[in-house]
């Protein structure tokens, strides 16, 4: 009740809601939506008087992630220049991000190539922004499915893997022997792990089926 009382930080809270919103009617057509933060003090470096470029990211539950960064942001501002971190000030000054939906993707796997392409794009152009992954952290030309790091392949849900083609491959230290791990037989298994960075994990180090003296190795590739 305080927050209300107060009509600045009413003004605030009205804003946050008006993005939420607008991010809503975004997803209302599914998909997963690439995203552009903007500092909304200053126009962009052409002209654009809706906010400089921070921050790009993608969400399949873009209005979740839009609350979500506002209402926790604080709590995770642990980096000096993260994204949590540039909110957290920018709301301390009573200023709102603003939110601009740049693309919409089919899959997962599409959604992460479109995320680095944009980075990339506004890098190119100058634009200092915060996303700090190592494949992001500078421009260049574009990337394809093939560019997109293990780590961020790991997370990935089962059926998520199976929609965008992503697979386990293993192969044994000693002998050689290689095969491509049956993804959709793993999840009809009870009790299977939900992502494909979990079935890696509980493959990795095990005997080989084919030697038995061997240890499995494990990678997860875009096929």
């Amino acid at each position: 009740m305080r927050y209300y009382s107060d009509p600045r930080r009413r003004a605030v809270a009205t804003q946050i809601q008006a993005e939420v919103l607008r991010a809503a009617e975004v997803q209302k057509l599914g998909g997963w939506i690439t995203y552009l933060i903007r500092d909304p003090r200053y126009p962009d470096h052409r002209g654009n008087g809706a906010g400089m470029p921070i921050y790009i990211g993608q969400s399949k539950e873009f209005p979740k992630r839009v609350l979500k960064r506002f209402m926790s942001s604080e709590k995770l501002a642990r980096k000096k220049d993260s994204i949590e971190r540039r909110v957290t000030d920018l709301l301390h000054a009573d200023v709102v991000v603003r939110y601009e939906a740049l693309e919409r993707m089919p899959t997962r796997l599409s959604s992460l190539v479109s995320e680095t392409n944009w980075i990339k794009r506004c890098r190119n152009a100058g634009y200092d922004l915060c996303n700090n992954l190592e494949e992001q952290r500078f421009g260049g030309p574009p990337i394809d499915r093939y560019g997109i790091p293990e780590t961020r392949l790991a997370p990935f849900l089962l059926e998520e893997a199976i929609q965008d083609q992503v697979d386990i491959m293993v192969s044994c230290s000693t002998c050689g022997f290689a095969l491509v791990v049956d993804l959709a037989r793993v999840r009809a298994c009870p009790g299977s792990p939900t992502t494909i960075g979990a079935v890696k994990r509980s493959l990795d180090a095990m005997p080989c089926t084919s030697c038995t003296e061997g240890r499995w190795l494990a990678r997860l590739a875009a096929r």
